[in-house]
């Protein structure tokens, strides 16, 4: 891809990953462990009326899809690590270079009502009615949130706090025997939807701190994720409510990270020269997209996905040319502008060995199921001509 070529529109080509009538499919994370071995974690749920995402519905599972053919085809679905791990958020996927695969998953304590209101202390545990109330669920969920009065007796369930866990494949993802259980104190926990990265002899992991969903850390392991080190603070502050980082190594050794900014709505973006141990103050990007994952092009650009979730929705494409510092914010490349709602997004891509990108998400198709989908996005001598890409105002 040659720098600053500007996209073409072509003929839309799409694909369907995993469309369950029977379930709610969304959040994946994409990585690449070798040619012949993609692997796409995301989550599961039974599907319902309205739309519960983890941090409301106590029966979501990680599910994994594997390929041997670059996202062209793909295996049937199937809960990880193992079954019994439900009440999970979104999972990460990290592959090291010795090939362990590394699943990071958090899981909620959840109760039933009943269980909780006689047998918890009252402000050790989250009702209903707070889980699905108006003021407690994402914008992107909004349009869904059930009439208070009706709540607790639809969603009889509370929430406590949970656990941060690590598991390990030593198979190439087929099978996670190895789990390891990360303290975050003083965070309140460690979600993350994407995976680590290797730098030095370290895995670093970024985390936000679950549930409050408003400050962004890393914790790192010097032993191929069999133990972890104390919490160390990458981005917090007022005025801002991060989380969900999404960071990517550079060739020159340079980490960036894009957060999601639950407060200004747009992605802010941190940097690091040292290995992750400090890190630049919080910027924003001018991206109102969110949440991203990135992957380095073959001429030091940075390729970014988002969701966008406001008119047309869709699936963004952004370009940095400068390592991160600045972005088309204004005028991104459109992978998908023709979805139907606000329940899409949570892209994630990686690079064929071709040089294209293959870009996964999830939204709602037919009949209102919600399914994980892909795209794929072409490099041509002029930049980029799109199974389903044209260039917009953003």
């Amino acid at each position: 891809m040659t720098s600053g070529a500007a996209a073409t529109i072509s003929r839309m080509d799409h694909q369907t990953i995993h469309c369950d009538p029977h379930a709610y499919s969304a959040h994946p994370h994409l990585a690449v462990a070798a040619n012949d071995n993609w692997l796409l974690v995301f989550t599961q749920s039974r599907r319902r009326a309205g739309v519960l995402h983890p941090p409301q519905d106590p029966l979501y599972c990680n599910m994994l899809m594997r390929s041997a053919d670059e996202g062209r085809s793909w295996s049937a679905a199937s809960v990880v690590p193992d079954f019994g791990w439900q009440g999970v958020e979104c999972a990460g996927l990290t592959v090291l270079r010795s090939g362990v695969v590394l699943l990071n998953q958090w899981r909620f304590d959840w109760h039933t009502l009943a269980y909780a209101q006689a047998h918890l202390a009252p402000g050790t545990y989250a009702r209903p009615e707070h889980l699905m109330g108006a003021e407690a669920m994402a914008a992107e969920l909004r349009d869904w949130t059930p009439p208070k009065s009706t709540i607790a007796e639809r969603y009889p369930w509370a929430r406590g706090s949970g656990q941060t866990w690590i598991h390990r494949s030593f198979d190439g993802g087929s099978t996670f025997t190895a789990s390891t259980r990360v303290e975050t104190k003083p965070f309140s926990g460690g979600y993350g939807m994407r995976g680590g990265i290797e730098v030095g002899g370290d895995i670093m992991l970024p985390l936000c701190d679950v549930p409050r969903y408003a400050a962004v850390f890393t914790v790192r392991s010097s032993d191929e994720g069999q133990s972890w080190s104390e919490p160390h603070l990458v981005a917090a502050g007022e005025g801002h409510a991060f989380e969900e980082p999404a960071p990517i190594l550079l060739r020159d050794g340079r980490i960036v990270m894009l957060l999601r900014d639950n407060v200004s709505r747009i992605l802010h973006v941190v940097t690091s020269g040292d290995g992750g141990v400090s890190w630049s103050t919080p910027s924003p990007t001018g991206i109102e997209d969110y949440p991203a994952d990135m992957v380095e092009l073959d001429d030091g650009r940075i390729a970014c996905v988002a969701g966008r979730r406001r008119a047309p929705f869709g699936i963004a494409l952004y370009i940095s040319q400068d390592k991160g510092n600045s972005w088309n914010s204004a005028t991104p490349y459109m992978v998908r502008s023709d979805l139907p709602n606000r329940d899409l997004g949570y892209p994630s891509l990686a690079l064929r060995a071709d040089g294209s990108l293959y870009v996964v998400y999830y939204a709602q198709g037919a009949q209102g199921v919600t399914g994980i989908h892909a795209s794929v996005v072409v490099p041509d001598a002029d930049g980029w001509r799109q199974e389903g890409l044209a260039h917009g105002q953003g």
